[in-house]
């Protein structure tokens, strides 16, 4: 066979698997029914405001007042409700009815709405004050069946015990699945902050998903994951490498929904570098923010049509329940110059699908995948949405950032 016609060859063969790929539009926005992306913030009540948020790639408000739903739906975002009238912490002795009728009076303003999302409840509740927050789910899910009553949960490992917080794995999963048993919610989510400013990875990070996968695939129930978007106490300054590593992580644990704390700068403490200053003015942590929702916003389309099959460590495992190499259902070996963890999937069809996330915060790293049968692999740009056969230099990964291949 001469040179051209060998290229020819091979062109047509590269044509054929790309008409059997589903290929994402390059900026169509995932709705928030398919995967929410929302800033950990009460933004300023101006159509501005969030128009700046769905401009760096969110597409939920975050946590707005009934009065505003009309500015958020201007803006093209949806939002969670808040209300001063939901009064759970330090209210534990609040009777059934009392909960009913604050429940139906804030959903009579907002179930309507075409803004409305959800209804944001309380954050970190501790294993004490589950049964009570469950009380106010099951109300709100009776008031407005078609929304959804947000709960965000406390990580694992907070040194406090002697305040209701679990420490280890069976504590914490327990925590979870107390609530999920009781409420049955239509989804759960935590946050949990890991990367410190001295380069080191909180240990809790990797068992916390461990666990959010395993209760949420036992229960049927999608989890969220709320992240770090700026710097206080010991934690990190935010970076590329730092966003993506989050983002990317939890996207391979089959996180459903991505949360940033926060969004907007606070006047307190240490708070600093969030990606809308105090003045309101865009920081570099803007564009950095925008970067990883819009890959958010090109890989979940897939990867929520997926079934998540494993997720396993290579080279290094975490302590925990992680498991390595030796557990993979589609791969053989993987090699390179670094630290992954890599997230199985199966498409509608059993079709194999690998996200293969640097776990590396300061380092690229370049790898090499060895499939144990298939033959053909295919890369989903997470920059552009278009998917093409996996070669050239895709082998390389930037600090934290994470790679969709599809095997064929």
């Amino acid at each position: 066979m001469s040179r051209t016609a060998f290229l020819l060859a091979l062109l047509l063969s590269f044509a054929a698997i790309a008409q059997t790929l589903p290929v994402e539009a390059a900026h169509a926005p995932v709705e928030p029914e398919t995967f929410p992306i929302f800033p950990w913030d009460i933004l300023k009540a101006t159509k501005e405001s969030y128009a700046q948020a769905k401009e760096c790639g969110f597409n939920l408000a975050g946590f707005v007042n009934a009065d505003n739903l009309d500015l958020v739906q201007s803006a093209g975002l949806k939002c969670f409700v808040s209300s001063a009238s939901i009064k759970i912490r330090d209210n534990e002795k609040v009777s059934d009815d009392e909960i009913t009728a604050t429940a139906k009076e804030v959903a009579s303003k907002a179930s309507s709405h075409p803004a409305t999302f959800g209804y944001h409840l309380l954050d970190e509740p501790s294993r004490q004050l589950v049964p009570t927050v469950a009380r106010w789910t099951r109300a709100f899910d009776s008031a407005d069946p078609k929304h959804l009553a947000y709960v965000n949960f406390l990580p694992m490992a907070i040194p406090k015990d002697d305040a209701g917080y679990p420490k280890v794995e069976a504590d914490w999963e327990a925590y979870l699945t107390g609530y999920i048993e009781a409420a049955h919610p239509k989804a759960f989510s935590y946050d949990n902050y890991v990367v410190m400013d001295d380069g080191s990875i909180r240990p809790s990070f990797y068992s916390g998903l461990e666990v959010a996968r395993r209760v949420s695939q036992k229960t049927n129930t999608p989890f969220w994951f709320v992240a770090l978007a700026n710097s206080h106490f010991r934690y990190a300054e935010p970076t590329p490498a730092t966003l993506r590593f989050q983002a990317f992580s939890a996207l391979a644990y089959s996180a459903r929904g991505i949360g940033w704390f926060t969004f907007t700068g606070r006047d307190r403490g240490n708070y600093r570098n969030t990606a809308i200053d105090l003045e309101g003015n865009r920081t570099p942590t803007f564009a950095m923010l925008r970067d990883v929702n819009f890959s958010i916003h090109r890989l979940a389309p897939m990867l929520t049509k997926m079934k998540s099959v494993n997720v396993f460590h290579h080279p290094a495992v975490p302590k925990g329940s992680c498991r390595g190499l030796e557990s993979s259902k589609f791969l053989a070996d993987v090699k390179g110059r670094g630290r992954f963890v890599v997230g199985e999937f199966e498409d509608a069809d059993g079709k194999p699908a690998l996200l293969v996330v640097n776990r590396d915060i300061a380092h690229s790293a370049d790898f090499t995948i060895v499939p144990k049968t298939h033959k053909t692999i295919i890369r989903i740009s997470s920059k552009t949405g278009v998917s093409r056969p996996w070669g050239a230099e895709d082998n390389w990964l930037a600090p934290g950032e994470g790679i969709l291949l599809l095997l064929r």
